[in-house]
Order: structure tokens, then sequence, then C-alpha cells
């Protein structure tokens, strides 16, 4: 289950990222030759890479390729420091938890609104569906971590 994540995440972020790539590369060269474009153009890119970046957090969890800052934390012994990374996934599981709650009640509003996008024919709950898939993503990923840091500390103690 665990690959067929992993896989999921990654081809979601190479087909997001290609598909704003040849969008922005045609509508820049139907402007600039052509003298045209397409209205909805801008507003797909937007959700695209919103899109990206919520998915790449969890890969970026996933990868250990996030941002950490250990200057304080490489000075202290080896228990607190499994004691201070597993509060500090702690605190990320909440963070994640939170917004996946958040993201979860404005997808059900924009339904019940039944708000369409702005230039794109299509539902605006529909593209901001991806908000709680990030973060369902994130909470996995933050579970994972915090499982094979606790297993990892139970194996040094010998238990």
């Amino acid at each position: 289950m665990r690959e067929v994540i992993n896989r999921l995440e990654e081809w979601l972020m190479a087909a997001l990222l290609a598909f704003m790539t040849v969008l922005t590369f045609v509508q820049v060269v139907m402007r600039y030759v052509f003298n045209t474009g397409w209205v909805w153009s801008l507003e797909a890119t937007t959700y695209s890479f919103a899109a990206l970046v919520l998915i790449g957090m969890s890969y970026g969890v996933r990868t250990k390729t996030h941002i950490a800052t250990d200057l304080l934390t490489r000075k202290l012994s080896e228990p607190l420091r499994h004691y201070v990374a597993i509060v500090a996934i702690g605190a990320c599981l909440v963070y994640a938890l939170l917004m996946l709650y958040g993201s979860t009640i404005l997808v059900d509003r924009l339904m019940t609104l039944g708000n369409n996008a702005r230039d794109i024919a299509a539902p605006k709950w529909l593209l901001t569906a991806t908000m709680p898939l990030g973060f369902a993503l994130l909470t996995y990923r933050f579970l994972e971590a915090g499982w094979l840091l606790i297993r990892r500390a139970g194996a040094e103690d010998g238990s």
C-alpha cells in the first residue's frame, strides 16, 4: 500500500508539473506569436501549482528533503533528541490534522454553495479538493515518520 501511495504521489507531481509547463509554453506562444490566448490558463496554472505544493509537502516529508533546523537538537543527547523529534512530529501532525479538517469543511461548503471557478468551467470545490488530499497525504507521512522514529527508539533500547 505504501508503495502505491509513493508512486501516486510522484506521478501526480510529475503530471502537474508537466501540465503547468506545457500550458504556460502554449499560452506564451499563443500570446506573442498569434496575439491571442486562453482566458482560463492562468487560473488552471494557479490551481495546478497549489496542488503541486500540497502534494509536494508530503513528498518532502517522505524523502526527508524538507527544511530542518537542527542547530540546537544536534547538541542534545541521543535519547533527548529522539524525544524532541517525537514532540516535533506530534506538533506537525496536529497542524496537518487541523488543516485537513479545515480544508474538508471548505470543500464541503463550496459543494453546498455550488460556486464555479472564475474562468474554468468547473465547480470550485473540485479544483480545491486537492487541499484535503494534500493534507491527508501529509498526515499519513507524519504518522509514518513518527512510527518509524518510535520503532527505531525501541530497537535501540533493545525492546
